[in-house]
């Protein structure tokens, strides 16, 4: 293998050369900061970056042995996770050269699984609204996606094989989608959110990127002592083609993956069935708006108490209404999200997984909005996994995915299904 590609491998690929004695923590790591010196002044993925001290400590794992499942891979971490060596600025004016005094729970499990934290990643401002100086890999006059606008764009142009982010809304499934990359969004609390800027404790999820689906099962291994492979489907899967409630707000790019990859599905030996949704489930877009200002508004009363100055105005605005949100009108948006997970759990039993829309569209122009989350949404409401896989390109030439979901707790089914799926799609 040649510097000139190492950072170009998928996290499988590199733990399995490693393992082999083929590569070292050390190569990895100088291949991905590499990367990140000739490109990150245009894409600008990252908060903060140490090579010595990322090099330093790709060293100590190959001096110790690498450890399973990571085996020295490098991984980014978003900016709203505490990292006890590196500043943790939450994408705020009011936290510059933060240092927390103690790894976040996924930073440690991490380490102790053998991996090596690259750096943080550009994260919106408390991972909410306000863009950031992150764009998009494939062109950057358009938006990387957010919150996890790092993340995505780290990984989308090969500077690390893995990073984390959150969602709290579309998050991670949206910027992956824009970025051309596997998003993973696990059933909540599923990873560990301990040491994780907390936002709206009803719906902040951890989630990850990766370059491959079967990438994410070594940080699951890492992060739950779960298998760090993906067992393989023992036949082709039952799809539900899901046009959801909002499928006419879906633009023609994003409307035709989902058909074009339903298509392929069933040409390859999936059988594909057409489901709607139950007509409360199109009230979850905006039980989720209400869940999340009603709890960000008070999880961030520190910031506005004593730095509302320092708030953006963006950021103010949208939480606005957060505390004149009646209890009541709160508790029922709670409600509905227990209630549709359980109907999404009967409605999902005979199938393997819905496909859906993993966005509007491509990325939008532009770095005023990270795009909308529409398409997420009901899902990171309810708690439910989504993987959303590369699938085609809008009239833009951008990345447009596809994105799966399972009932709660269904994770490591719905990895094996985005496995069948990716090599299908990806053919």
């Amino acid at each position: 293998m040649s510097m000139e590609n190492i950072n170009e491998l998928s996290a499988v690929e590199l733990s399995k050369a490693v393992k082999a004695g083929q590569l070292t923590s050390e190569a990895i790591v100088c291949s991905c900061l590499e990367r990140i010196e000739a490109r990150d002044a245009d894409v600008q993925a990252w908060a903060y970056i140490d090579p010595e001290r990322a090099l330093a400590e790709a060293r100590a794992v190959d001096e110790t042995g690498p450890k399973a499942p990571l085996y020295g891979l490098p991984v980014g971490f978003k900016d709203v996770i505490d990292t006890a060596d590196i500043p943790t600025a939450y994408g705020s004016d009011i936290y510059p050269n933060y240092q927390p005094g103690a790894d976040a729970a996924c930073v440690a499990l991490v380490r102790a699984a053998g991996g090596v934290v690259l750096g943080k990643a550009v994260t919106t401002e408390f991972a909410f609204v306000n863009p950031n100086k992150t764009r998009n890999p494939h062109n950057t006059a358009h938006t990387p996606g957010g919150s996890s606008s790092g993340s995505a764009a780290a990984v989308a142009d090969f500077m690390v094989p893995l990073a984390f982010g959150t969602q709290t809304g579309g998050s991670v499934i949206r910027p992956a989608s824009f970025c051309g990359v596997v998003g993973y969004k696990p059933s909540i609390g599923q990873f560990s959110y301990a040491g994780v800027k907390l936002l709206a404790r009803s719906l902040d999820t951890l989630g990850a990127f990766s370059r491959r689906a079967a990438d994410l099962a070594l940080l699951r291994a890492a992060l739950l002592r779960a298998p760090a492979g993906v067992v393989p489907l023992s036949s082709a899967p039952r799809i539900a083609l899901c046009r959801t409630p909002w499928w006419d707000r879906a633009d023609p790019s994003s409307q035709a993956s989902v058909q074009s990859a339903a298509n392929r599905l069933a040409s390859a030996g999936a059988e594909v069935i057409e489901i709607d949704l139950p007509l409360e489930f199109a009230r979850l877009e905006q039980a989720n708006h209400t869940i999340m200002i009603y709890e960000g508004r008070r999880s961030l009363a520190h910031e506005f108490a004593r730095h509302e100055s320092l708030l953006s105005e963006n950021l103010k605005s949208h939480m606005a209404k957060g505390l004149a949100i009646p209890f009541d009108e709160y508790r029922t948006a709670i409600d509905l999200a227990q209630s549709c997970r359980g109907e999404f759990a009967c409605l999902a039993a005979a199938c393997d997984a819905f496909l859906v829309p993993s966005a509007v569209g491509e990325a939008p122009e532009g770095l005023q909005s990270t795009g909308d989350a529409l398409f997420n949404r009901a899902w990171t409401t309810i708690g439910v996994p989504a993987v959303t896989l590369p699938n085609s390109t809008g009239r833009n030439g951008l990345p447009v995915g596809v994105q799966i979901v399972s009932p709660y707790g269904t994770d490591e089914h719905l990895l094996s299904v985005a496995v069948w799926i990716e090599e299908v799609i990806s053919d």
